[in-house]
């Protein structure tokens, strides 16, 4: 760009710079075109306001249109359809039942004796964001749920049942019955169909009955919640099983079910049908940052015949996990409470839950409680544990023999162990007689490990500084979070550590025969622990910490009676006698004899 060009654009700025300054409005201008502006504002917005006020009110009125549509979409049920939502109630000394008329359902149901952790009323139900409804085809090929339709109510003289009544015309009546008895956590339920023969589709030989719960936190731990709340079943011939607590599933049940069960940690709500549910799909759902532990569901079949009256009846539990409770009923639901299997199980079954169901009778601090049930335990296991006692000290008065053999064979592993073999049962000692007694203490170790955090009793039961036994006492909260172990400090996990330590290193101690590496291996156990247990029950590591203390107390107690020095003289007897040879060592030299072999050459 030349010289001249460059002056000539400069002067054509210069020039609309100055005649936008010329011509731009006055103050006076500018407010006056403000108010103008404003004005128009003013009027636009009553002109929608008053559009929004028409347009809702003619939402609001009815229309010729929106009748035809709702009697193309519901044909005779039209009427149903239009109603005002209403609230009603009934109780009893267990449960308090809230209907709503909306779907002629249950709205909320309490159970009045137990509280939430935060100390709100239990809820095993509440809102619209639950289904107990069903679906069925009509004559005139309208679909039909009962949720959409509006009921009228009818409360008995005793305030304990309630019909829900759904009236077409004279005769035809669509009716849900809701009862209580006293004392009861069970509602009878019956639906009725009355005069309907002739309205439901003529091929419909069954209606869709849909259950949907969304299962609302009760508890101070959610995790243990979601990890413990599942959907059980039992067909009418089986043993009751559910879908995996960890899985999000859905299964369809082709045999008859005999009830289904939403199972949360401590309470259930349980389907328990007068005849067995001809087939049934359930399904488990979680959501990520919800404040509901788990959605639920269950479709259940219910037979038509196309009768002029016909019904279908079942009872609904909703109640705590107890098990003398469920197991009153007589349908194995108290399987939905997991005690393990096996073994396990009867320890837990016809040992642990009686003794303390037992002691909840006349004891009603459960911390005293799980201490007396250690010492009973504890008390019933001393034989085994004198036995290893007994076996452990005479192990640790060979170790100086012991010693020498390892010395003279040096690193020929074989023939040590060939020598400590002999000396063995030279001098009449089991090596497997310390492990025996303790792997016969194992199944009621691993059964109480399965029992406490399933212990419906110890809910919010408080002891020393632990608000609630049937979750982790936290005693410190951590600013950040230790990978498996937590954000929170349970006293009673390191006491249960602290109390393991000082029995693993008493006990290595006064055992011989041990190498570095396995005590090594001892002293880590208890610390893995101590991350395992760290969110447990406090009742749990509770009981584990008093077991440790009457252990260290029993061996201390056993040691004063049993004189190493004596037990040594009594060994050096027992080398002086003639080996008595076992069953199992005969039959293999009687054996060998037959083959033409000399038994001595199979001891070299």
């Amino acid at each position: 760009m030349d010289r001249n060009s460059i002056i000539g654009l400069s002067l054509i700025f210069i020039i609309l710079i100055t005649f936008a300054y010329i011509n731009q409005p006055s103050e006076e201008e500018l407010r006056l075109a403000r108010q103008k502006q404003d004005s128009v504002e003013r009027v636009n917005a009553q002109i929608d306001s008053a559009a929004a006020i028409m347009q809702t009110a003619e939402a609001l009125k009815p229309s010729t249109n929106d009748s035809v549509s709702l009697t193309q979409q519901y044909g005779v049920f039209t009427a149903l359809t239009q109603g005002t939502e209403e609230w009603v109630s009934i109780e009893n000394d267990e449960v308090k039942l809230t209907l709503t008329t909306k779907g002629g359902r249950p709205s909320r149901i309490e159970l009045k004796k137990y509280k939430t952790y935060t100390g709100a009323p239990l809820l095993m139900l509440d809102g619209d964001n639950n289904e107990f409804g069903y679906t069925f085809a009509t004559r005139e090929n309208k679909t039909i749920q009962t949720q959409e339709l509006y009921f009228v109510p009818k409360v008995s003289e005793n305030g304990k049942s309630i019909q829900m009544i759904a009236q077409l015309a004279e005769g035809k009546q669509l009716i849900q019955m809701y009862a209580l008895n006293e004392n009861e956590n069970i509602i009878d339920y019956t639906l009725k169909l009355n005069g309907l023969q002739d309205v439901i589709a003529p091929n419909s030989n069954y209606l869709d009955f849909n259950i949907r719960q969304r299962i609302l936190s009760q508890e101070k731990n959610a995790d243990n919640e979601k990890r413990t709340s599942t959907v059980y079943y039992r067909f009418t011939e089986d043993e009751p099983t559910y879908i995996t607590e960890t899985e999000d599933k859905k299964e369809s049940l082709k045999t008859p079910v005999q009830w289904i069960s939403f199972k949360q940690q401590y309470f259930n709500t349980t389907f328990i049908g007068t005849q067995p549910f001809s087939n049934a799909v359930v399904e488990t759902r979680s959501q990520e940052n919800s404040p509901y532990v788990k959605n639920m569901y269950a479709n259940l079949t219910v037979p038509y015949e196309h009768k002029a009256e016909e019904s279908f009846g079942m009872k609904i539990f909703v109640g705590p996990n107890l098990y003398k409770t469920l197991a009153k009923l007589d349908i194995e639901l108290e399987r939905i409470i997991p005690m393990g299997w096996g073994i396990f199980r009867w320890v837990n079954k016809y040992v642990v839950i009686n003794v303390f169901h037992f002691l909840s009778q006349y004891i009603t601090g459960f911390g005293l409680i799980i201490f007396i049930l250690t010492l009973i335990i504890k008390t019933v296991l001393f034989p085994l544990v004198y036995r290893s006692y007994l076996s452990t000290a005479k192990m640790r008065v060979l170790k100086p023999e012991m010693d020498e053999i390892k010395a003279k064979y040096g690193d020929d592993l074989g023939r040590t162990q060939q020598e400590n073999m002999k000396l063995y049962r030279k001098a009449g000692v089991n090596p497997m007689g310390g492990c025996l007694p303790v792997l016969l203490q194992m199944p009621i170790l691993i059964a109480l490990f399965q029992f406490f955090p399933s212990a419906f009793e110890l809910r919010q039961q408080s002891f020393l500084w632990a608000e609630d036994l049937s979750t982790f006492d936290s005693v410190f909260n951590l600013p950040f979070t230790i990978p498996g172990y937590g954000a929170h400090v349970s006293l009673f996990a390191l006491l249960m550590t602290l109390s393991s330590l000082a029995y693993t290193y008493y006990n290595n101690q006064n055992t011989g025969g041990i190498n570095e590496q396995m005590k090594w291996l001892t002293y880590l156990m208890p610390v893995i622990f101590l991350f395992v247990l760290n969110s447990f029950p406090a009742g749990l590591n509770y009981y584990y910490f008093v077991s440790n203390l009457f252990t260290i107390g029993q061996q201390l107690a056993i040691r004063r009676f049993v004189d190493d020095k004596q037990l040594h003289a009594q060994i050096q007897e027992n080398k002086k006698k003639p080996v008595k040879k076992s069953r199992f060592e005969q039959k293999l030299e009687d054996m060998a004899r037959k083959r033409g072999i000399d038994p001595k050459n199979l001891k070299r």
